[in-house]
Order: structure tokens, then sequence, then C-alpha cells
């Protein structure tokens, strides 16, 4: 495959390899507007305890892997999940804050642990509607656990859709 014909597959989602310097794009995972990690009312996410990365407030109710790779840790609760990418980011994704607290209630997962998925794939869906009217703060963090092990380059916050891009990763010289 030639140099152009990949990189028009990148742009397209069709390809989830690193970049030629190594660069992993993690794309959004939610129909809904970016914010920046700090941004997030829960205070673990926005003092970066559990790692830095972007926030998603949806629109929509289905989450899309936003990477190529494996799904490690889907909680009982179905309202969080942990991927590790192709590129060896380790990313969590947690829908809303305090939803722990449903027990799975308005969740369903489409994906189970140690299922290899790819960027685009429904991973979970939930009952927008219903996490907003029981007053639940939606915002979603998609944070990198290990983001020490990188350079994030983020993209300015806005409007997202599943696909787009809401950071770079670029692995630091070890």
């Amino acid at each position: 495959m030639s140099e152009k014909t990949s990189l028009f597959s990148r742009l397209l989602g069709r390809e989830n390899a690193p970049d030629p310097d190594g660069s992993e794009i993690v794309a959004s995972p939610l129909d809904g507007e970016s914010a920046d990690i700090t941004a997030v009312a829960d205070k673990t996410f926005a003092d970066k305890i559990l790692g830095d990365g972007m926030a998603v407030i949806p629109t929509g109710d289905k989450l899309y892997a936003p990477v190529d790779g494996t799904v490690e840790n889907l909680l009982d609760s179905r309202h969080a999940l942990c991927i590790l990418s192709a590129g060896g980011a380790e990313l969590l994704i947690h829908v809303g804050r305090d939803t722990v607290t449903l027990n799975g209630r308005h969740f369903t997962a489409h994906v189970r642990e140690g299922e290899q998925v790819r960027r685009g794939q429904l991973l979970l869906e939930f009952d927008r509607e219903a996490l907003l009217e029981e007053g639940f703060d939606l915002a979603t963090p998609v944070v990198v656990s290990n983001s020490a092990r990188f350079v994030m380059e983020k993209s300015a916050p806005g409007a997202v859709s599943p696909g787009g891009v809401l950071f770079r990763l670029l692995p630091k010289d070890e």
C-alpha cells in the first residue's frame, strides 16, 4: 500500500496504525461538545489524578471505541471501561459523574472484557434522557491513565462526532 493511500485510509478512520512518527489518534467516542479534562466537575478527573485527557458532554446515547485495542476492564455497572490501545495507551472512559450508583441501570454493554475492538465500534449505549432526568452530570472523561508516557496534543474544545480527533499521543523518548 502506498504512503498516500495509507494516509487517506487513516483520515477516513479505516486504519488506526500509529503514524510513522509513532503517534496515535484518540477519537471522540461520542457526539457532543469536547472540553479539557480540567473543566469537569469531578475533581478526580479535573485534577488529573487518573491521568490527562479530554471530556465530552454527550448529545447522543451511544459510545464508540476511540481507538483499536483491547477492552481490559468493563465495570459491572457498565458506566465505565478501560481499553489498551494498539499504541500502548491505557484509556479510561467514564460516562457521567456518580453513575456507578445506578448499578448498570440505563446502560447496555455491547462488548466484553478481553474483546478486541476497532475504532468506531459500538461499545455502550445509555439512556441519556433518563440519566439527565435523574440529575446526572453526563460529562464523559476520556483519560490516558499512563499519560506520563506520552506527549498529548489536544484538539480545541468544541463540537465533536464519533471518530473526530480528541487528541493525538506521541510516545516520549525513554
